[in-house]
C-alpha cells in the first residue's frame, strides 16, 4: 500500500487535524496507507519549552518520515517544512500536497509575538487572524508554553526562490479565497512553475484541512 504523510500546521496534531478532518479514514478509502506525526512540540505528548531546542524543526520532521513515500500532504507550518526539505533532497517525499501556503512562505511568520503574548497569559483582545490560530491550537491539547517556544525558535530558516529552484517533486498547491494568511501569488508560482495551483471559494485558513474539496484534490493529485 503507498504511503502518504500528513504534517499538520502550527498549533496543530495529527489527531486534531488531519483524523478529525477525515483525512485518514478518506486515504485508506482511496487504497493510501496514511503516516501520522506530530511536529516537535506539538499534540498532548508536550515537549521542550526551550526555543533553541526547534531551531531545526525541519530535520526533526525528516526523522520521523519513513523511507519511500508515495507522497506527503501539508498544512501551513507543515508545507514550509516539508518544502524546506525538499530544497535539501528533491523528490525525497514523493508527490507533495501543500495546502494553506502562499507568499508568506518568504517572510518570518509576522503574527508569532501576538500568538506567544497569548499563549503566555497576556490579556487584551486578539485579531481575528490570531484568535482563530489559538483556537485551532487549543483542540490540539498542546502545551501552550511548546507552542510558544516553537514561535520564538532562533535560526527559522526563510525559503528563497534559489532554493526552491531544486524542487523535482511533482507538486500541488491548494488554497482558498478566504484564506487571510495564505495566497498562491506571483512569487510563489514563479518560484514553483512546475506546480499545479487550485484556488477555490471555500473557508478561511484554519478550516481549510475541513474542506471536502482540498481533501478531493489531494487524493485525486496523489492518485495521477
Amino acid at each position: 500500500m503507498k504511503r502518504v504523510a500528513l504534517v499538520h500546521g502550527w498549533g496543530g496534531s495529527y489527531a486534531a487535524t488531519w483524523q478529525a478532518d477525515g483525512w485518514d479514514a478518506a486515504l485508506r478509502d482511496a487504497g493510501f496507507e496514511p503516516v501520522g506525526v506530530d511536529i516537535a512540540g506539538h499534540g498532548p505528548t508536550g515537549g521542550s519549552h526551550n526555543p533553541a531546542d526547534y531551531a531545526d524543526l525541519a530535520s526533526d520532521l525528516a526523522a520521523k518520515l519513513p523511507q519511500g513515500l508515495h507522497g506527503a500532504i501539508g498544512f501551513s507550518l507543515g508545507t514550509k517544512l516539508l518544502l524546506e526539505l525538499e530544497a535539501r533532497a528533491p523528490g525525497g517525499n514523493g508527490r507533495l500536497v501543500l495546502g494553506g501556503i502562499g507568499d508568506n512562505l518568504f517572510a518570518p511568520e509576522v503574527a508569532g509575538p501576538a500568538i506567544v503574548a497569548a499563549l503566555r497569559g497576556a490579556g487584551g483582545d486578539q485579531p481575528p487572524q490570531v484568535a482563530a490560530l489559538l483556537a485551532y491550537a487549543a483542540k490540539s491539547g498542546s502545551d501552550p508554553a511548546c507552542l510558544a517556544a516553537v514561535l520564538e525558535r532562533p535560526g527559522n530558516p526563510v525559503l528563497t526562490e534559489s532554493r526552491l529552484a531544486a524542487a523535482t517533486a511533482p507538486i500541488l498547491i491548494f488554497n482558498s479565497r478566504a484564506d487571510a494568511v495564505a495566497q498562491p501569488d506571483a512569487r510563489l508560482v514563479s518560484a514553483l512553475p512546475g506546480a499545479t495551483h487550485q484556488l477555490i471559494d471555500g473557508p478561511g485558513h484554519v478550516g481549510l484541512t475541513a474542506d471536502a474539496g482540498f481533501r478531493d484534490a489531494a487524493i485525486a493529485f496523489l492518485t495521477d
